[in-house]
């Protein structure tokens, strides 16, 4: 039989006893009873078990708490420490972290065992139990300097680096203050230089490795088993080792040739012929030759404007340049374009203005600030609102409960509980009173009562009233009837009465600039009837269709009874009224529906493109896209089918080439449908301004045997 260690089998002993606990209160006290409800420690205590609020009994021993100062108790009864803590909190094994008050203004942490035995003195800001060691640090004027000891306190890595972290299997991830990382063992020997970005925790005997974005594997010895030159790497439960190598962009020519190529997981192109990369989960900037001008350092990368990248780390957000200089830190949580330049918000601190130059306007920082009109923001602060001009500049101060509408000189407030209208001097145009208000315009406002609502001029006439809902327009205002019924009124009170027309000269558009004159003649409408007049007004031909079009190659889309057709200018049908939908005639082809296929017919309404498509679109050069069943095809300026329906992207790019895409797949096309690049490629963009092709194709999983 072996036997189990002391260690061991005190900490199991320690765990069964925990299970057996429960705290108590009485009169405010705590206290502890065991399972059977019988008394163990009395009410007498502040609190009991840990200061993070966690209560557990281990060894027998516990945490307790009197007069905000922390000690150790057991069981028995008898106090293991005094109360001279201002935290204790367990963590493992036998070991509890301690915070003690060194001066009035300081407190140091240690390291106590639940014998009350100092371990590791109270010299440190903060300590981390790893096993047998402790990562302790110190904060050093601005920097913290970390290194780690064993809970003897006896030094092992020297207190003097940027961070230390504990990557299991005793090994510890060391950062020098150039932020590169080193392994080191838990002797404190370094095992690899300094030369690595970043470390995951071991798993399964390897660790994967950062450098320049790529990732690689080691193990605990410090052995490089994969270089640093893929993409991702996965560890698979069973041990299996996953790789995926970076995407490769290849910039071609429409001759399907190499012009160079470049290893990254994204580029996104910008202006100026740059490129943003991403590789190994950060962001960067190429110039036009694929040379990295900004390093990869973002976790997130957007241009906003030519040549002005917003940039995100750690959660936070900033502004800078082509060339990396910065227009705003990277220390806002949302950072939005303006008309004239940037409204910034610290989640802390609120909301401010800012130039395009990157120079704060607002004189403050405020709760709210959103836009009011072209000139002007309403802001809001210490609960209470006003207005700042583009400068910044609080023209009207925060002293308003809210801010209502505006007009060119006045401006809507609520001010305690009332209602007025101000200048943007502040000077009172309308007193505050108790009703809402709505400015109309400069002249004259709408008041709400409670049964009638009043239009008002600021010299106190009362212009016009309703008992009805009512709407401001810009021009008019309108009465809504129960009904739905409106009446429109000017800002004067007069009311528009609808006209009746008896000559041909009264002849209107149903909408304005719904018709122009086009080819000498232009649409009129009379009596929900619809003709033409020419130039000069008279009736050319009757208005007798359900709607019309403008002239166009000598024919306009006409409608009678339900249905297009078109119209010669002799008022001869030319094409019988027979599609649910036309387009007017261009190169002698008109784009058509019906029964919900749609085809080209030439000017004799003889079919080019049959009626049988899902859509018929017509592309600058005059060539068709087609599409059927949701794939896309490709017909002539005269309808001929150059490319069947086959594909699920279809556009032309430059003269006589197409791009295009199926089953995920990207390629290029000429015209008559001969293949330039195969249809190979994850990714295909047409760079027009260097006339080539920039092409991704993404690397697969694949599993292999680490050296």
């Amino acid at each position: 039989m072996k036997l189990i260690p002391f260690f061991l089998a005190w900490l199991l002993s320690a765990s069964l006893h925990a299970e057996g606990y429960l705290l108590f209160e009485e009169n405010g006290k705590k206290g502890i009873k065991n399972e059977q409800g019988q008394v163990v420690i009395p009410a007498s205590f502040d609190a009991l078990g840990w200061s993070d609020g966690s209560f557990s009994v281990i060894g027998q021993t516990t945490g307790y708490r009197l007069k905000e100062q922390w000690g150790l108790i057991n069981l028995n009864k008898e106090f293991i420490t005094q109360p001279l803590y201002t935290q204790l909190i367990y963590k493992s094994g036998e070991y509890i972290i301690a915070r003690k008050k060194m001066s009035p203004i300081a407190e140091k942490l240690g390291c106590i065992s639940l014998r009350g035995e100092m371990r590791i003195p109270f010299v440190y800001d903060g300590i981390e139990i790893n096993g047998l060691r402790a990562i302790v640090f110190n904060l050093n004027g601005t920097r913290f300097e970390f290194g780690l000891v064993n809970l003897q306190n006896q030094i092992i890595i020297p207190q003097q680096y940027k961070s230390i972290t504990s990557l299991g299997t005793l090994r510890y991830a060391v950062q020098n203050r150039e932020s590169k990382i080193a392994l080191f063992s838990e002797d404190g020997k370094s095992i690899t230089e300094f030369t690595i970005d970043s470390l995951s925790q071991f798993y399964k005997g390897y660790s994967i490795i950062y450098q320049k974005g790529l990732q690689g594997l080691i193990n605990r010895e410090g052995e490089i088993k994969l270089p640093t030159h893929y993409s991702r790497i996965k560890i698979t439960e069973s041990g299996a080792i996953q790789v995926q190598l970076p995407g490769e962009w290849k910039y071609l020519n429409h001759k399907n040739e190499e012009l160079s190529k470049i290893i990254a997981d994204d580029l996104v192109s910008v202006t100026q012929h740059r490129s943003i990369i991403f590789l190994g989960g950060k962001y960067g900037l190429l110039d036009e030759r694929n040379r990295i001008i900004l390093p990869l350092q973002w976790s997130s990368m957007q241009e906003i404007k030519p040549s002005v990248f917003l940039v995100g780390h750690k959660n936070k957000l900033g502004v800078i340049d082509a060339d990396g200089k910065g227009i705003f830190p990277v220390l806002y949580d949302s950072i939005q374009l303006t008309p004239t330049g940037y409204r910034l918000f610290e989640k802390n601190e609120g909301w401010q203005l800012a130039n395009t130059s990157g120079e704060i306007t607002t004189q403050k920082k405020y709760e709210l600030l959103y836009r009011f009109s072209g000139s002007s923001w309403v802001v809001r602060s210490r609960g209470f609102y006003g207005v700042v001009n583009t400068r910044g500049e609080e023209f009207i101060h925060c002293v308003f409960d809210s801010i209502g509408d505006r007009t060119s000189n006045y401006v809507a407030v609520k001010f305690k509980n009332q209602y007025g209208v101000i200048d943007h001097r502040e000077n009172w145009k309308l007193a505050p009173q108790p009703f809402s208000i709505q400015l109309a315009n400069d002249a004259c406002y709408l008041i709400r009562e409670k049964e009638n609502s009043f239009l008002k001029s600021f010299d106190g006439k009362v212009i016009s009233f309703t008992s009805y809902r009512v709407k401001l327009e810009s021009t008019h205002w309108v009465e809504i009837l129960p009904d739905g019924r409106q009446n429109k009124f000017d800002y004067n009170g007069m009311r528009y009465v609808p006209v009746s027309y008896a000559s041909a000269e009264a002849f209107t558009t149903p909408a304005a600039k719904e018709f122009q004159l086009s080819e000498g003649l232009l649409g009129i409408r009379r009596d929900d009837k619809f003709g033409f007049v020419d130039a000069r007004g008279s009736l050319v031909i009757a208005n007798r269709y359900d709607s019309v079009a403008d002239f166009r190659e000598g024919l306009a889309p006409v409608k009678l009874i339900g249905k297009w057709g078109f119209l010669n200018k002799q008022d001869q049908l030319v094409i019988q009224p027979n599609y649910e939908k036309v387009t007017p005639f261009y190169n002698g082809f008109s784009i058509v529906t019906r029964n919900g296929k749609t085809g080209v017919i030439n000017a004799s309404g003889k079919p080019v493109l049959d009626v049988k498509y899902e859509s018929v679109q017509r592309l600058p050069d005059g060539k068709f896209l087609f599409k059927t069943k949701g794939l896309f095809g490709l017909a002539s300026a005269t309808g001929l089918v150059l490319i069947e329906a086959r594909f699920d992207h279809l556009a032309e790019v430059k003269s006589g080439f197409l791009l295009v895409s199926q089953a995920g797949k990207w390629g290029l096309l000429t015209t008559e449908g001969i293949d330039v690049i195969p249809l190979f490629y994850d990714k295909l963009e047409y760079h027009e301004a260097n006339d080539h092709f920039l092409a991704m194709r993404k690397p697969e999983w694949k599993e292999i045997i680490p050296e």
